[in-house]
């Protein structure tokens, strides 16, 4: 990773190189769009929004020849653009001016909110989704060898699917931009301030307002059962888990807790994703209270008094 990084950051050539390399790459290997999006984050942190930008565009022309000429394939320039690099030059650009990774990630969970509020706005999401299932999904996992009952019950399966696919895709969205945004930020930290990722993450707090607004929407979600707002929720829990995983990082390092502490969260996290997912759930609870109650100085104070 840090020999990744650091050959980008030996000129233009070489990170619109990795960039470009990177997007191609991810086309077979999807979760490398992480390691192009947080290219365009580190050019952008290191070097400037103006820098960032021209990499951004030069790299936008070469990846359209290669994908629109070559293979014929011009909405894949299209999806990288618009849903990974020009995302993640505006979240390093923030955070060059603003000095405030927090403020990026509510600015990206904010406009995630604001994208499924235009999808209810100009669409019908659930009809949208529902035609995807039935004519991509479905077909694929038919090939695969995948069989479904048929019935009224797999039915409403598919019919719930579609009504909360437009917060989980965007959900996914906000995912990959935030973790190459820390990806992108650790590498500058490896390169040119070591430890300081470290520090800048465990300090992670999103606010009164981003959590006041997170409640009162998830409160309306559940009291009413709006569609909307539950699409909305989906965003709000993957934004306090951020901040509910820089709790327990905190918690860590400051109050000396065992290392085991924190790999244990992650493997709830990754076991009970596909069953409820009441380890995110729980992380994302965490970090809501967390801008209310301080529990990071007030669970290190309580490890303390007991240490004495």
């Amino acid at each position: 990773m840090q020999a990744l990084a650091r050959y980008m950051m030996r000129g233009r050539v070489q990170a619109i190189g990795s960039i470009v390399s990177l997007a191609l790459l991810s086309l077979i290997v999807p979760p490398l769009t992480i390691l192009t999006t947080a290219g365009v984050a580190l050019v952008t942190l290191v070097h400037g929004y103006r820098e960032g930008l021209v990499n951004l565009l030069v790299s936008t022309v070469i990846f359209a020849v290669v994908t629109g000429v070559m293979l014929n394939q011009p909405a894949f320039v299209i999806e990288a653009v618009f849903k990974n690099w020009l995302p993640a030059w505006l979240l390093a650009s923030i955070v060059l001016s603003k000095t405030s990774m927090s403020l990026a990630i509510v600015v990206a969970a904010t406009l995630s909110c604001l994208l499924v509020l235009g999808f209810y706005f100009f669409t019908d999401p659930a009809a949208y989704w529902l035609e995807v299932i039935n004519e991509q999904l479905l077909p694929m996992l038919k090939e695969m060898g995948i069989k479904f009952k048929e019935g009224q019950q797999t039915e409403n399966v598919w019919l719930l699917m579609s009504t909360i696919m437009t917060g989980s895709f965007l959900a996914s969205f906000f995912a990959v931009q935030t973790l190459s945004l820390l990806l992108a930020r650790w590498w500058q930290a490896l390169l040119y301030n070591p430890g300081g990722f470290g520090q800048e993450f465990r300090q992670l707090r999103f606010g009164k307002v981003a959590a006041n607004v997170a409640l009162v929407i998830s409160i309306f979600a559940i009291a009413t059962e709006n569609e909307i707002a539950i699409n909305l929720v989906f965003i709000i829990i993957v934004l306090m888990m951020f901040q509910g995983l820089a709790v327990v990082h905190n918690l860590v390092a400051k109050c000396k807790l065992s290392p085991s502490l924190l790999t244990g969260v992650y493997i709830v996290m990754l076991f009970t994703l596909l069953h409820g997912a009441i380890g995110l759930l729980l992380v994302a609870l965490v970090g809501l209270l967390d801008n209310w109650l301080d529990l990071r100085f007030r669970l290190c104070a309580k490890a303390q008094d007991e240490l004495n």
